[in-house]
């Protein structure tokens, strides 16, 4: 029988390397109605070393932050690094439950899916990297939406990823300069 890597069986087809911002594409490894709408937004900065980051990530205040776009969080269940995430998000002048999955591994990433709501699918990770005494952010992912067609879906969902950075940069900075973080 022939190997492949540490897979037995025939090898796989080889697949392009996946370079372009914002890709439509269909992977051929997924279930056949799966359009994949592959989104990266790279080089968010911000103002603070990694450790510190992560401390305001695990802080009760990192929630806080984003008030004015999610309400009524609750923590469902958490096993080892994962938790199961219950809220409502403020879309389009209107609140929408949604659930996610969040697994984060310090000091190296997040790895986010929404598991209901209008975008129950969409996957992402969040990796974050030391610059000296900055911390930069960098998120690929995939979205996924039975509510808003492709190119509303991705637009909507990036807008809410700006809107959290937003809430985190400011609070961020807000800590530092009261000398809590």
């Amino acid at each position: 029988m022939a190997t492949y890597g540490d897979r037995a069986g025939p090898p796989r087809p080889r697949v392009p390397p996946r370079r372009a911002r914002g890709a439509i594409y269909l992977d051929p490894f997924a279930a056949p109605r799966e359009l994949m709408v592959f989104f990266e937004d790279t080089g968010a900065i911000f103002d603070a070393p990694l450790d510190r980051v992560w401390k305001y990530l695990h802080s009760e205040r990192h929630g806080h932050a984003h008030a004015r776009n999610a309400r009524n969080f609750e923590v469902k269940e958490t096993v080892g690094p994962t938790t199961l995430i219950s809220a409502e998000r403020h879309l389009h002048g209107k609140w929408t439950t949604f659930v996610s999955k969040s697994s984060d591994f310090p000091p190296l990433c997040i790895v986010v899916e929404e598991i209901e709501g209008d975008f129950a699918g969409t996957k992402f990770v969040i990796l974050y990297r030391p610059e000296g005494n900055v911390t930069r952010l960098d998120v690929y992912g995939d979205v996924q939406s039975k509510t808003f067609p492709e190119p509303e879906a991705r637009r909507i969902f990036l807008e809410l990823l700006q809107g959290a950075y937003e809430d985190d940069e400011k609070a961020i900075t807000e800590l530092r300069h009261a000398g809590k973080l």
